[in-house]
């Protein structure tokens, strides 16, 4: 399978690790939906519905449906709907849809089109 648990190069500093790390590497292409602890770090395409403590998109990540989890960050291209506690945009995104959040930070030189919905924070 196209998804490892390890230490690599720290991509996914600042999303927390808690409950392990999984990676979708470059090349791999999933229609489905994808549950996993910790970190979920997508290099590769995703049609479908991603679930995990946290989610980041990398610069060559895809992924087209839905993406539910604390932490949410898109450097790749992302089309559909995020649920998120803090999203954090990178200046390489492309992304496209809703975005429902806690906490949002977009950088220059992103690409959005989304509309975005603060909500309240659980708890």
């Amino acid at each position: 399978m196209a998804m490892s648990s390890g230490a690599a190069a720290n991509p996914g500093a600042g999303y927390g690790a808690q409950g392990g790390r999984s990676h979708l590497v470059a090349g791999t292409r999933i229609v489905g939906d994808i549950s996993a602890p910790g970190l979920l770090e997508i290099q590769g395409q995703v049609e479908g519905r991603v679930m995990a403590d946290s989610v980041v998109i990398e610069e060559r990540g895809t992924v087209n449906g839905e993406v539910q989890a604390a932490a949410v960050g898109v450097k790749g291209t992302f089309t559909g709907h995020i649920a998120g506690g803090a999203v954090r945009i990178h200046a390489s995104a492309r992304l496209s849809g809703t975005i429902r959040y806690e906490t949002l930070s977009i950088e220059s030189g992103s690409e959005i089109t989304a509309t975005c919905e603060k909500v309240r924070a659980e708890g």
